[in-house]
């Protein structure tokens, strides 16, 4: 069986067994990635040739040529190896070739996060950013006051549906977290509460009400499947960042959360 073939029911495979779409991105990414180092060294693209001088070449491609850091080594070497370890399951090969190359060493480093002040500072800057409509501005402040006070995270907060945030009683209902488990957030009331208020009640005033939480520009009538993009969660970021001198990113606020 050729390595194409073989990534192709692998990701089935992943499908079926609940795999978020950002893990078998990833596996896929580096499949293909591998994939494309070997047709241009004209190696053989069939899976029991895939040995481990082929994959030592490859990596050592990338740290030398593509001067990979140490998280990419690390990521690449997990993704291939879970890649490799169903292969072994499924027949297709006898053993994983890239457990006889030694594993990268993952840095230890603490998780990036913001102090009070520059909480505070994050907040002052997300309720000033200038934008085209209201309704953008108090959906951007929601969506940074709840990453920052729940600690969820990027997909969780897109796919949150307007029944999950029950701001009555006061926690968010998280339907396909990490691993597909559910959990239920509490939702602070000093801070968090209010904003979510005044986002939730302005959203209905002009109708852009819709089953998902935080809405796409153009939710509203006729528009009820429209939900927020994570390009655009990320942009809102970019500007943020630009504004602040400092990088801010979804999980950023997420360790924030946690400390």
């Amino acid at each position: 069986m050729d390595i194409q073939t073989s990534l192709i029911a692998f990701i089935n495979d992943g499908l079926i067994a609940g795999k978020s779409q950002t893990t078998l991105k990833a596996y896929q990414y580096a499949i293909r990635d591998l994939l494309k180092y070997i047709t241009g060294v004209f190696a053989s693209q069939q899976l029991n040739e895939l040995d481990k001088t082929i994959l030592t070449n490859y990596l050592v491609h990338g740290i030398k040529m593509r001067k990979w850091n140490k998280y990419t080594q690390w990521t690449v070497y997990k993704n291939l190896c879970a890649y490799l370890n169903w292969c072994v399951k499924r027949n297709f090969i006898s053993t994983n070739p890239i457990k006889e190359i030694p594993k990268p060493k993952m840095p230890q480093q603490l998780p990036s996060s913001l102090n009070e002040k520059e909480v505070r500072i994050l907040l002052q800057t997300v309720a000033n950013l200038p934008s085209q409509y209201p309704f953008y501005t108090l959906r951007n402040k929601a969506v940074v006051s709840m990453f920052l006070f729940t600690g969820v995270r990027k997909n969780e907060l897109i796919n949150l549906r307007d029944k999950d945030v029950d701001l009555i009683n006061g926690y968010i209902q998280v339907e396909c977290g990490k691993g597909g488990k559910r959990r239920e957030i509490p939702i602070e009331q000093k801070t968090l509460k209010p904003v979510l208020m005044e986002y939730h009640e302005y959203r209905e005033r002009i109708c852009k009400t819709s089953e998902w939480f935080f809405n796409g520009t153009f939710a509203g009538r006729g528009f009820n499947d429209n939900k927020l993009a994570i390009g655009t969660v990320d942009r809102l970021f970019w500007r943020l960042s630009a504004i602040l001198h400092k990088r801010i990113y979804a999980h950023k606020l997420r360790h924030s959360f946690a400390t």
